[in-house]
């Protein structure tokens, strides 16, 4: 029971940690420059939510983009938290789990921009289950 407590108390506190630490992570695991220049500005824009920055989103749909983020609240699903109050929701084609088996993890995904919901603070996008990839685990 204590240990069950210790392992729940201790993720919560890794998740809060790792999704506060995701606002400066940069890509590492992938290269492509335009879909990480992408990812920023999709992020800046949820952020700032203007008017300007709303507009620009919508021109990136269908385009590449790169995400860093950690493990997102549970749901056993691949999506990350990418910055504070900020959650990718990733759809896995063809569906698989790509998670690793740990307590805390960070990953990196490039993917299809579909949408982005501004006033939830939400971006959606599609990936290859070989383009959801493993940063770190604790």
């Amino acid at each position: 029971m204590r240990a069950s407590l210790f392992q729940s108390v201790l993720a919560s506190v890794l998740f809060v940690v790792t999704a506060h630490a995701a606002d400066t992570w940069s890509p590492v695991l992938f290269t492509n420059k335009t879909a990480i220049a992408n990812g920023s500005t999709v992020l800046a824009a949820v952020r700032s939510g203007d008017t300007q920055s709303k507009a620009s989103v919508q021109a990136l749909i269908g385009s590449q983009v790169i995400f860093v983020g950690g493990a997102a609240p549970p749901g056993g699903n691949a999506n990350l938290m990418v910055a504070s109050n900020v959650l990718l929701e990733v759809e896995i084609r063809p569906a698989r789990d790509v998670r690793p088996h740990a307590v805390v993890w960070s990953a990196e995904v490039l993917g299809t921009l579909k949408s982005v919901d501004f006033e939830k603070r939400v971006i959606h996008i599609r990936a290859k289950p070989e383009d959801w990839r493993v940063r770190e685990t604790g």
